[in-house]
This record gives C-alpha cells, structure tokens and sequence, in this order.
C-alpha cells in the first residue's frame, strides 16, 4: 500500500512492515541464543554467535533512539530467557517479586550503553573501526557496571562458559573479563567475516576471506590448547612420586530448610539449632578440620546477650565435639554514638543507640575464646538492601519486604579466617552467596593469604529454577581464576567441591537433607590474576577512553 507524506513523499507501509519484522527477529534471535549460552545449558557455544544478529541489526540502524529501542527488546528477551526465575514466584513475600519483576525491566537498561557507544562509533568512523572496538567497549562497559551498588553481574559473557573448562585456564592471568573480550571478539569477527562475504566484498577464496577465517579458528582452538596443556600437567604432578601437597578435610553441611519458615516463630531459637548441629554430629564422625553450614543457618542473632543460651549451648557443644564451625548468622553492630553512625543505620525506639544486621559468617572453633566474623560486602540489590540507602535514608523504613531482615548493612571487612588443624594453621575465607560474581573481590581475599574458598549460600528463594544452578556454575571462575579449592555450602543445594581447576565434584541434589565430606588441597601460591587483579578490563576501559576521544575529535574536525 502507498502512503503519501506531508512532504509528498511516497511511503510504502509494506517495506517499512518487512523492515519492523526484520529487525524483531534480529532482536529475538540474539536475545534467545544469549539466554541459551547460560547455566544450565551445558554448553555456552550459542554465546559465540549472540550478538551477531544483534550486530547486524545495529547495523540497520540509523539513529539513536533506533539503537535505544530495539537494543532495549533484544536484552528484554535475553533477560526473560535467563533471569525470570529472580522474582521468587515460589515464595509469598510481595517484595521479593516485585523486586525480581523490577530487575527484569531495568537491567537490559544497562547494556544500552554499549550499544549506543558502537553505533556512535559506526555512524562517525564506519563499519571496521566499530567492530574492532566492539570488543573493547563490550568488556570495558562489563567492568565498570559492576563497580556500583546498582551492579548485577549475573549476565557477564564470561559466566557462558563455566561448562568449558579446558578452553578457560587462561583466566589465571587475565581474570574472567579475559573470556568476556574472548567471546566479544569472536562475535565481532564472525559478523564482519560473514558482512563481507554477504555484501560481495570478500569471496571465498579471497586472501582477506581466508586470513579471517584463519584467525578465528586460532581464537577458537588456542585456548582450548592452553587449557589441555595446563590440564595435563596438573594431572602428571598429581600422579607424580614425591610428598602430597597440604590439605583438609571439609564437610558440608545441607540442612534444606525452608527459606521462608525459617525465619518464623513456629519453633524456638533453641530447637532450630538443635535441629542444625544434628546434621554437623551426624558428620563429625569423619574426623573433618571444618564443618560448614550455609548462609543465615541460625536465623537469629546468636551473639546478642538475649541469645546467651543458645550461644553457650553450641559453644560447649562444639567444644565437645572438636570440628570447627563455620556458619552463616545475621550479626548485630551497634553504635553507640549516633554521629559516627552510617545514615543507613537503623534506630532503637526511645533510643540514640543505632545499629546495623549484617548478613554475617561465623567461625567457631574449638576452645577458642572468641569467634572470627565476617560481614558480607557485596550485596544483591533491591533483594538485601536498596542501593545507596546511605544517601536515601528515607527509604529505610518505605521498603522492607517480610520475611527475613531487610537492608542488611554493607560489611567492609578483610577478614579471612585463621583455621587451626593439626597440620598447622590455614587461612580460609567464606564468600557469602552474591559475592561469588565478583572476580577481583574475591581475588582480593586469596592474596590477603586464604589457602581454601568457601561458598555458603541460601539459593532456595528461587525454587526449582536456573537461579541454583547458574550460580553454583559461577564459582567455578573463582576457583580457577585464582587456583583455589572451593567448598560451596548452600542450604538447599547445590553443594558442591570444586578443585583448582574448576572441575566440580560430589554435587548434591536441591532440596534433599545430606552432606558431603573430602579433602581439599591447600595453596598458598598466587596466580598473576590474584596478585594483579582487573588489569586487562582496566586497560581496555582506557583504551575505549582514548577511541571516544579519537573519535569525538575526528568528528570536529570533519564538522
């Protein structure tokens, strides 16, 4: 059908249907291989190729409010496809969906940047300049989105190919943005490679056609070489003759309580940790260095003198028994003196007295005279506590969801507890949940000497879903990243081990009651990631600095 413009231009609705149609499934395409690569997918090979309709789909874009929509659908359905499970449908808490359904609207907001960034750069400095910097762009923008409060780096390319262990043993020097610019550039090559070949450009037996070919195969199979090499290695010193390398014996605890009872007044303080710690004496017959239970298993303020009871009870017991604890419990902090008080702290009724729950980890250990504590610091927002509530006070007490504590405080603590064995003493630390996600905080903690991870978690919020599943595969990086033995302790599943090398044993089943026990070797090396931590992303975001500049300028004087 002909349509006549004011300008008496003539419009036809039928090429402007087939251009919409087009470009939604360029959209939907992307969106769906992108949810595709994720846990717990078992592979990560569609990641290679997301963005490649999302690529060409920029490319058919001419202006920015083109790029902001369609780049909004695109990462819309990659969302939908990965993270629909975060709004806890199987819970009956209000907030905790409403704040899910939130995060599934908001956050395909974050990846606009970068795209409206390569299709600057497109329109100014055209199609090769562009797709050399999309890499560049796409890990720089990775990186500093999960440097605020508001970060949720749950949809990182690099967490696509926790499955692919043999092709990321290189992340001990680069980190896990080392995968994210990886898989970037593949993407990047295979859409110019195929652009060229589709518009007549390159032809198949052209000498530019096979040297892109060429180069990525090489950027497909190098790592995968690397990694086989590093691998076989590390079985050769395994079976090799000579004294076995330091280790301990870890069990870990899952109790598969109910998220949501847990925190009700259906049963005492007192029977929940009777309840608790029948599942730590089933296993101690094992003779391990270090029982674990999960994240907020004691669902109440043990160390508060209204708690004295409970906390003697189990520091006597433990005494008895002789196996470190090491478990998850809110923990109290009061300030007594309200200016020095955070703004986020909440007050006492009738009181100056201010003070902060800290969603917390607790070692207890036998004949000790004091527990070690450690208060988490990297929150999951909107979920544990609304972003900067420091400068938002106000919002305290207008959102609070109920069940649990809502606003946990943010922890700045550099604690990595102080294990005593009978080998001697091991530094060992205990990443809480969220904090899995963040490679160089946890790489942080293993050069302050943490010989050994620990995961404790609480992933029951969120059923029988992909949520369990995909964070359990996250550790993996963090394990190989910094070449560190993990035992990650989750209330109803997974549990698991996982070795230097990020190969996962012994998984329990969700929502099952059980433990597992073995023995995890002890490091004390550090890889040039752990000792360097964020280099490649910090360089790489000052590269993009200077391609903007370069850009900015060219475009003045162009003017």
């Amino acid at each position: 059908m002909k349509v006549i413009t004011r300008h008496g231009a003539l419009r036809y609705d039928d090429d402007r249907s087939r251009s919409t149609g087009k470009r939604m499934l360029l959209a939907v395409s992307s969106g769906v291989l992108f949810a595709l690569a994720f846990p717990p997918i078992p592979s990560g090979v569609t990641a290679f190729v997301a963005l490649v309709p999302f690529l060409a789909l920029l490319d058919d874009l001419r202006d920015w409010r083109a790029v902001f929509r369609w780049s909004y659908v695109t990462f819309l359905v990659a969302n939908a496809g990965t993270i629909w499970w975060i709004s806890g449908w199987w819970g009956d808490d209000p907030w905790l969906k409403m704040a899910g359904v939130l995060v599934n609207f908001i956050h395909p907001l974050f990846f606009m940047v970068p795209a409206l960034v390569y299709g600057s750069l497109r329109r100014r400095m055209g199609p090769v300049f562009s797709i050399a910097a999309f890499p560049v762009i796409w890990t720089s923008w990775e990186w500093l989105v999960q440097l605020q409060e508001l970060s949720f780096p749950w949809l990182l390319l690099a967490n696509t190919q926790t499955y692919n262990i043999e092709s990321i043993q290189f992340i001990t020097v680069t980190g896990a943005f080392g995968i994210t610019f990886w898989v970037a550039s593949v993407n990047a090559l295979v859409f110019h490679l195929q652009r060229r070949w589709r518009q007549g450009q390159w032809t198949l037996l052209s000498r530019r056609f096979v040297t892109a070919v060429a180069t990525l195969l090489l950027l497909l199979v190098l790592p995968g070489v690397h990694g086989a090499l590093v691998l076989a290695d590390a079985q050769a010193d395994a079976a090799a003759d000579g004294p076995e390398p330091g280790s301990i014996k870890v069990a870990v605890l899952q109790p598969d309580v109910d998220p949501y009872d847990k925190w009700g007044e259906g049963e005492t303080p007192m029977g929940k940790l009777r309840g608790l710690i029948a599942l730590y004496d089933s296993l101690a017959a094992f003779g391990p260095d270090l029982a674990m239970l999960p994240e907020t298993a004691i669902p109440f303020r043990l160390l508060q003198a209204s708690y004295y009871e409970e906390y003697a009870w189990l520091r006597r017991h433990v005494d008895s028994v002789g196996v470190p604890l090491l478990t998850g419990f809110p923990h109290t902090v009061f300030y007594d003196d309200p200016a020095t008080a955070p703004a986020s702290a909440r007050r006492i009724q009738d009181s100056d007295i201010r003070y902060h729950d800290f969603n917390a980890a607790l070692l207890l250990q036998p004949r000790d005279p004091a527990p070690q504590i450690y208060h988490k610091s990297r929150l999951t927002p909107l979920s544990e506590r609304i972003p900067y509530l420091d400068a938002l006070p106000f919002m305290q007490d207008v959102l609070s969801w109920g069940v649990g504590i809502s606003n946990w405080g943010v922890g700045n603590d550099t604690t990595v507890f102080t294990l005593h064995t009978s080998g001697g003493d091991v530094g060992v630390w205990a990443m809480i949940c969220y904090e899995t996600l963040y490679p160089s905080f946890v790489a942080g903690f293993v050069d302050r000497g943490a010989q050994m991870l620990g995961v404790i978690t609480n992933d029951g919020w969120f059923g029988n879903s992909s949520g369990p599943y995909q964070l359990q595969r996250y550790t993996v990086l963090r394990a190989i990243e910094n070449r560190r033995a993990v035992a990650r302790c989750a209330n109803n599943g997974i549990s698991c081990f996982i070795d230097p090398y990020g190969r996962v044993s012994d998984e329990t089943e969700l929502y099952s009651r059980t433990g597992i026990v073995r023995d995890l070797p002890l490091r004390s090396d550090r890889t040039f990631y752990t000792t360097h931590g964020d280099w490649l992303p910090l360089g790489l975001t000052v590269m993009a600095g200077f391609l903007l500049l370069f850009t900015i300028i060219s475009a003045y004087y162009k003017k």
